[in-house]
């Protein structure tokens, strides 16, 4: 089983470095790295997991990811729907190196919003339309003219920390060995490939090589939640953008969808995540 570290190379001096995602595919796995991390969602949609919240993204939405926060973003892939492409630029900020320049005035304010980050951050899309220029020139541009870009990019990202909403959970911080980290990793990926199949306790256990009774102690005590709870909670996740994206013809096509194979058990736990029905919510978002 792999490590979930995944150290993202900075080359030489440099202070930040780019990675893009384009056509069909993510990085399908939990994992964390050094760098602060800050990802537009220039297309696609899907779901990220960081820490042990998952939630929808889409289009234009831009995530601030602190140091060391385990995450994945997730596209979900179904046979029987359209193959979207994804495009995600992730820029990743290597904060010691970036000291050299914190010392200087006019990055006293950068520096302190950056270091001082309380909790990985998300702002919507549709307060996030200017910073998607950033994203796309740091692809396009070299040399100076690159880093001229990285910097508006964090200076912009100061002047509107204050919109982002906070991905804290509330849980106490856990600090994960590379062992428990790439375990926890597995069982996600497992999750999000199966969620369509009859997911059982025992199987998951396996994966990792423990029992059910052990199994559940150790996911209970890594994300404080059960992993019965966290499965509904990916599942009302995903049956959510199937429905405000119109990918069902019904509240029961989208519950069997995500592998609920009873329309009055998946309503029971989409009011007991979402805190209203499925037709209450399609309402609320207009639908």
């Amino acid at each position: 089983m792999e490590p979930i570290q995944f150290t993202v190379p900075v080359y030489g001096e440099g202070v930040f470095a780019t990675l893009e995602n384009k056509g069909g595919k993510l990085y399908g796995y939990y994992h964390r790295h050094s760098e602060l991390q800050v990802t537009c969602v220039l297309q696609g949609k899907g779901t990220i997991l960081v820490g042990n919240i998952a939630q929808s993204f889409q289009q234009g939405d831009v995530f601030i990811l602190r140091p060391d926060e385990p995450h994945m973003f997730a596209k979900y892939d179904d046979p029987n729907l359209p193959n979207e492409d994804i495009h995600l630029v992730h820029v990743f900020v290597h904060l010691e190196r970036m000291e050299k320049l914190f010392v200087i005035p006019e990055f006293d304010q950068v520096g302190s919003y950056l270091i001082g980050l309380d909790a990985s951050k998300k702002i919507r899309a549709e307060r996030a339309s200017d910073l998607q220029k950033f994203f796309r020139e740091l692809s396009q541009k070299n040399g100076i003219p690159r880093f001229v870009e990285f910097i508006s990019l964090l200076h912009t990202l100061t002047q509107r920390g204050q919109e982002g909403e906070s991905l804290y959970s509330g849980a106490r911080k856990i600090s994960y060995s590379d062992k428990d980290g790439a375990r926890i990793s597995a069982v996600y990926k497992y999750t999000f490939d199966h969620l369509q199949d009859d997911v059982a306790v025992a199987d998951v256990a396996s994966l990792v090589h423990m029992t059910p009774s052990s199994f559940c102690k150790f996911f209970k005590k890594h994300t404080t939640k059960t992993y019965v709870g966290f499965l509904n909670e990916v599942r009302i996740e995903k049956s959510c953008q199937l429905l405000v994206n119109r990918r069902t013809e019904s509240v029961a096509e989208a519950a069997f969808q995500v592998g609920f194979r009873n329309t009055v058990h998946f309503n029971r736990v989409f009011k007991q995540i979402m805190g209203t029905s499925p037709r209450l919510y399609l309402q609320q978002h207009g639908i």
